[in-house]
């Protein structure tokens, strides 16, 4: 399997070669007039031959592709797409565009329209295809078998999950400036015990007698108790956030984070919760 590490090898060099590219742009005062000259002259070029994005439309931006899934409202529905379609694994579609082959991952993200201003167009998808990756993913129809990439077994760091990882990171990172504000929970209920059942055992024992304050001013927020459960108030930097929350080297949850985290466990007090809290921002 050498030539699926070569060319996962070639994605990472190519990431890194357009990072390196922006980086070393040099700003002067005689550049910022002349681009300001030439965006005014392509506004006008867009405004006079402007047209709707269409389904299947193959946008770039900031190293990103994705194709445009669905047009009836903003922000619009699109896939996430690479040109590196011998990473694809079994949950992908290998597809033909005009210009070239692309995989369509598994990966639906949204944008605004002041995006795709932003956005370069570099090829277009059938609608055909799509539909089928659509159909996979609500629906959950078969992709065609000889279509698809690779299985692989998840967690054991085969190039496909790597690229995958880094596709969904970079898509994430990305979601912001792609004009896509994630709506911020109130609250979410984790029952923590499942994952922390000989830990939670041996710590209640430990601090039944111990005295600790009933509330915690951690990094992430205010941590307190409230009836039988342990609860977490996000701060500022932390609440509507993407991130995922680990406690111990359990990961109990991976999205945005809400206002408002209420943890069900026998665990007794904050300070507990807050010795094996681990938050990773994405």
């Amino acid at each position: 399997m050498r030539w699926i590490k070569f060319i996962y090898e070639q994605y990472l060099n190519d990431l890194e070669q357009k990072t390196e590219e922006t980086d070393k742009i040099e700003i002067s005062k005689k550049n910022i007039e002349n681009l300001r000259e030439a965006q005014n002259l392509l506004k006008k070029q867009i405004k006079d031959t402007s047209t709707e994005p269409k389904i299947g439309d193959v946008f770039l931006i900031n190293s990103l592709y994705f194709s445009i899934s669905d047009t009836e409202e903003c922000p619009y529905e699109v896939f996430i797409v690479s040109p590196y379609w011998e990473l694809a694994s079994d949950k992908d579609l290998i597809a033909d565009g005009k210009e070239r082959r692309w995989v369509i991952e598994n990966l639906v993200r949204y944008v605004e329209e002041e995006v795709l201003e932003k956005s370069i167009k570099v090829d277009e998808l059938k609608k055909e295809d799509i539909k089928i990756m659509q159909d996979f993913v609500n629906e959950g129809k078969n992709l065609p078998d000889n279509r698809v990439g690779l299985s692989y077994i998840e967690g054991k760091g085969s190039y496909q999950e790597l690229f995958k990882e880094s596709e969904r990171k970079r898509s994430l990172f990305l979601m912001p400036d792609l004009g896509y504000e994630a709506y911020v929970e109130e609250e979410i209920t984790i029952n923590l015990s499942p994952y922390i059942t000989e830990l939670e055992i041996m710590l209640s024992r430990r601090l039944a007698a111990a005295s600790f304050d009933s509330l915690i001013i951690s990094e992430y927020g205010d941590i307190t108790k409230e009836g039988k459960n342990l609860v977490v108030y996000f701060n500022e930097k932390y609440a509507g956030t993407l991130s995922r929350v680990y406690v111990e080297d359990a990961l109990i949850f991976e999205g945005f984070l809400p206002k408002k985290l209420i943890f069900k466990s026998k665990l007794r007090h904050p300070q507990t919760l807050n010795e094996i809290l681990k938050i990773e921002q994405l």
